[in-house]
């Protein structure tokens, strides 16, 4: 059997849309992570555990991958204005995320039907496998040291 030989098209392409494929790539890790945190609160806390690993995936899922959209649509912006979307997203998010937090704390029908460690620690296993799958993700973009879409005037 021969070789796989790439064509020179192929292999000088640059990903077109580096926040989407990492978001694909920490998406389908922090799912991974999920529902494995899911079974084991699940055998750990029953029925309550399942809805509470349930819920911390689906908060990590919500509130990390709408910082990727958010650099996704300002891809065509300067850089500057990226990094303002993306603080500004982190600190919004961050805001949005202690209110949620401090609410359900504070709420009694969530505590009767959550079991709120559950949430925490599969909240916090996503996250983990959120980011490491975002690195990963990342490590294997073909981002170009250079503009390809400028011409060089001699």
């Amino acid at each position: 059997m021969a070789p796989q030989v790439s064509s020179p098209k192929e292999a000088g392409q640059a990903t077109k849309h580096p926040a989407l494929a990492m978001l694909r790539g920490a998406l389908v890790a922090a799912v991974v992570v999920g529902v494995n945190a899911a079974a084991v609160a699940t055998v750990a806390a029953g029925l309550k555990g399942l809805w509470g690993a349930l819920l911390g995936l689906l908060m990590v899922v919500v509130f990390s991958g709408a910082g990727l959209v958010a650099l996704h649509l300002s891809r065509h912006t300067s850089p500057t204005m990226q990094l303002a979307v993306a603080m500004s997203s982190y600190t919004g998010r961050i805001a949005v995320f202690g209110g949620l937090l401090a609410l359900a704390l504070s709420s009694e029908t969530l505590e009767r039907n959550v079991n709120l460690t559950a949430l925490g620690l599969s909240a916090l296993v996503v996250v983990m496998g959120w980011m490491a799958g975002e690195i990963w993700a990342w490590s294997r973009l073909r981002v170009p040291i250079y503009d390809l879409d400028k011409e060089v005037s001699a």
